[in-house]
């Protein structure tokens, strides 16, 4: 893992809070938290963001995780059932209500792309 810098890894820190507050969910309970810390890092890089930005990035991540982990359900067994209501996930709302609200969302668009695109392939193949 790279080593986030003190600002990413204090906005992540409040992107989780923000997350347990809103949704009663507690991010380091995931498996692979640590793997999405490294992707938020990774695509933030040494750019400064908005915290609303940053809940929209964190709340990204988190989600495209949580796809990929139905999707690998999925895969171990067909009979899974897939949640119907995917598209319209409180999570990914809520990510898009973040990033309407960032001022700089297009450096968030920017950083979010392949996250989009992920999540975009991942909601395709479980629908």
């Amino acid at each position: 893992m790279t080593h986030p810098t003190p600002e990413a890894q204090a906005q992540w820190d409040t992107a989780c809070k923000t997350l347990a507050e809103e949704f009663q969910l507690n991010a380091h309970d995931l498996p692979c938290i640590d793997a999405s810390l490294t992707l938020f890092c990774q695509l933030l890089g040494r750019r400064t963001i908005t915290q609303e930005a940053a809940n929209a990035l964190m709340y990204s991540v988190y989600f495209v995780g949580y796809l990929s982990t139905l999707s690998a359900c999925k895969q171990q067994s067909p009979d899974f059932e897939v949640p119907e209501y995917l598209h319209t996930h409180p999570v990914l709302e809520a990510s898009n209500r973040w990033a309407q609200q960032a001022s700089d969302g297009h450096l968030l668009l920017q950083l979010a792309q392949p996250i989009i695109h992920d999540t975009q392939l991942l909601l395709d193949q479980l629908n």
